[in-house]
């Protein structure tokens, strides 16, 4: 049996085969559940063995955007993506408010809601 010589043939090849372990199972599949509160609502994200770092939330316009990407150590282009889901946001979470805190590898984003969305308004009829 030959052995093979160039450790950095060797390298790449294990860089590699750990990422198709990684996309073809090798990491717990993403568990995602919206609780809804009265001053808001709440995504959680659940991952393990998901580091912070590989989690990425975009707003844009009344879309809201998680995902997470295993990245290559060796080149800091290359990357995989383990998890990607966008959510339409209701009228009434305050975009302004909108934080995300990652607590025992799962990822929480706090969507609070307008406070004229907890206290309706009555609007007066006038008569012409």
């Amino acid at each position: 049996m030959k052995l093979i010589k160039d450790k950095e043939f060797l390298r790449n090849i294990a860089q590699h085969i750990d990422l198709l372990n990684t996309v073809g199972g090798g990491i717990s599949e993403t568990y995602v559940e919206v609780k809804k509160y009265r001053k808001g609502a709440v995504i959680q994200v659940k991952a393990a063995g998901v580091i912070p770092e590989a989690f990425k939330v975009l707003l844009h316009n009344n879309q809201l955007s998680i995902m997470s990407v295993l990245q290559n150590q060796e080149k800091s282009g290359v990357g995989v993506p383990l998890f990607a889901q966008t959510f339409v946001l209701p009228p009434e979470v305050d975009v302004t408010g909108i934080e995300a805190v990652h607590q025992e590898s799962a990822l929480q984003i706090r969507l609070p809601y307008h406070d004229a969305a907890n206290n309706p308004k009555e609007i007066e009829i006038k008569t012409l």
